[in-house]
């Protein structure tokens, strides 16, 4: 038997969560390289599919990870270019999302972590699957967004 995940709608087995998933994908990018180079993807996948970014952060990421997927960038080039922003107005956002702001719509993901957990075998096909969960969830992202910022992706 299993239970779904109420964020992002995983089917999980054996008593595992997104979250334990998430964190032992950490643990793997941390200790090998070869699972590291897609770091920022996972974190932000992760975020934006269990409603972790406040509604400023949502934004930025939404912009940072299509620039990192039209681009192919890599690891050391999005952190560089994530390093620009950090001016003092965006250090002053709220990451996370308050457990009191409005309830984002449900996205009904076409991948999720616990499918990239499913089929990986190894490090490269843990990248390759991490990017098509960034592509995926970039594609899908646009309810979560403010009216304006879908309105914008609309018309790029």
């Amino acid at each position: 038997m299993g239970e779904y995940c109420a964020d992002c709608g995983a089917f999980h087995t054996e008593g595992r969560t997104c979250q334990s998933i998430y964190h032992d994908f950490l643990a793997l990018e941390f200790e090998d390289s070869a699972y590291g180079q897609v770091h920022f993807l996972t974190v932000a996948c992760y975020m934006i599919q269990h409603n972790g970014y406040s509604g400023e952060a949502l934004v930025w990421v939404e912009s940072k990870l299509g620039t990192y997927l039209m681009y192919n960038l890599s690891g050391p080039e999005i952190r560089k270019l994530a390093a620009k922003d950090t001016s003092s107005s965006i250090r002053n956002w709220e990451v996370n999302r308050q457990r009191e702001a409005p309830p984002l719509p449900k996205v009904s993901w076409s991948m999720t972590i616990a499918d990239v957990k499913q089929q990986m075998h190894d490090a490269e096909s843990y990248c390759e699957l991490i990017i098509e969960w960034g592509r995926r969830t970039w594609r899908e992202m646009g309810p979560l967004l403010p009216e304006k910022d879908q309105q914008k992706r609309q018309s790029d």
